[in-house]
C-alpha cells in the first residue's frame, strides 16, 4: 500500500475538505484526488464520498482512518529512531493550544523547542475552543482546565495555572472593595462569554468552598478584553494570573478577595492513545514539563 496516498487519505478526512487538505501537504488538489483514486483502486472500495461541501469517509474509509493514523504515526517514529539522533527530529507535529496561552506565555519554550529541532515542521492551530484532538488527527493537544472530560485521550499534566479577581484602583475608590466572595453580588463583573459556568465563581474559604453567581456589563471570549474593561473601571474580573503580570505590577489593577482563591486549574499535555508514543511528540512533552518544573517560569502562571 502506498503510505503517500494513505497520508494523503488521512488528510482529506481530518480536513474534511480535498483543497485544503492538498495546501497543507504542499500538493495540488488535482494530484491529491489522483493519489485517493489510486487507493481506493487498490483496496477495490469507496473511501471517501465526494460533494461540493467536501469529503466524508464511507464506513470503509473511516475504519481505515482509525488504523491508518496508528500505522503513519508508527512508521514515522520508526524512521526517525533508524535515521536520525534523537535530538534531530523531523516530520511535521500537529498540535493544537489555547491562544491566548500561547501569545502570551506558551510562545516562548514552543519557539525554543523549534530553535532546537530545527528540521521538525510544528504545525499549530491556536484556538479557545476545545478541539477534538483525535478527530481533528492532531498528535498532541495542550489545555487548561480543572475537568477532564475525554477518557480516550492520555494526560501528562506540566503546570498549575492559577485565578485571580481583580479591580482597578479608581473603581475601588469609588465602589469600595469586597470582602467576602458574597459581596460580588453588589458589583458588577466581567466573565466569559458563551458559557452560563462562566458567571457562577467558585471559591475556596478556610473552611468551605463558596459559589457566587455574578452578573455585570460585559462578556468576552477575549481575556484581554476583559481586563481593559477592568483598567478602565468597569468592574470586577477573575483572570488567569498570565493576563495580569503587567497589570498587577504596574498597578492598573490589584488583586482582591485574597483570603478566597479561586480553584486551580491545570495546562494538561493531551495526546491519543496509541501502542507506541511518537518520538516528537514525547520529546515536546518532557520540553515542556522541564521548562514549567522551572519556579521562574511556572510562577508566572
Amino acid at each position: 500500500m502506498d503510505l503517500v496516498g494513505l497520508k494523503t487519505f488521512c488528510r482529506a478526512v481530518e480536513e474534511g475538505n480535498l483543497t485544503v487538505a492538498a495546501k497543507m501537504l504542499h500538493i495540488t488538489k488535482s494530484v491529491a484526488s489522483r493519489r485517493i483514486q489510486a487507493l481506493e483502486d487498490e483496496l477495490k472500495t469507496r473511501l471517501l464520498l465526494r460533494s461540493t461541501r467536501g469529503v466524508t469517509p464511507t464506513d470503509a474509509g473511516t475504519m481505515l482512518y482509525e488504523r491508518a493514523v496508528d500505522i503513519l504515526a508508527d512508521v514515522e517514529d520508526t524512521v526517525q529512531s533508524v535515521t536520525c539522533a534523537a535530538s534531530d527530529l523531523v516530520g511535521t507535529l500537529r498540535l493544537t493550544a489555547p491562544r491566548s496561552f500561547t501569545d502570551l506565555d506558551l510562545k516562548k519554550p514552543l519557539t525554543n523547542f523549534m530553535t532546537a529541532h530545527p528540521n521538525l515542521m510544528l504545525e499549530l492551530n491556536l484556538t479557545d475552543e476545545r478541539m477534538d484532538i483525535n478527530g481533528g488527527g492532531y498528535d498532541m493537544g495542550l489545555r487548561i482546565t480543572d475537568n477532564l472530560e475525554d477518557s480516550s485521550l492520555i494526560a501528562k499534566r506540566l503546570a498549575a495555572v492559577r485565578t485571580h479577581v481583580v479591580a482597578s484602583p479608581a473603581y475601588l475608590k469609588k465602589h469600595g472593595e469586597p470582602k467576602t466572595p458574597e459581596d460580588l453580588k453588589d458589583h458588577p463583573c466581567v466573565f466569559y462569554a458563551n458559557l452560563d459556568a462562566a458567571k457562577q465563581w467558585n471559591f475556596m474559604g478556610a473552611r468551605s468552598a463558596k459559589s457566587v453567581r455574578v452578573h455585570g456589563p460585559l462578556s468576552s471570549n477575549s481575556g484581554t478584553m476583559q481586563l481593559a474593561a477592568v483598567e478602565a473601571g468597569l468592574g470586577v474580573a477573575s483572570l488567569p494570573r498570565f493576563f495580569l503580570h503587567s497589570a498587577l505590577a504596574s498597578g492598573k489593577v490589584v488583586e482582591i478577595l485574597g483570603d478566597f482563591p479561586r480553584p486551580t486549574r491545570y495546562l494538561y499535555a493531551l495526546y491519543p492513545e496509541r501502542r507506541l508514543l511518537p518520538l516528537k511528540v514525547r520529546k515536546l512533552i518532557d520540553f515542556l514539563d522541564a521548562y514549567y518544573t522551572d519556579p521562574k517560569n511556572s510562577d508566572c502562571l
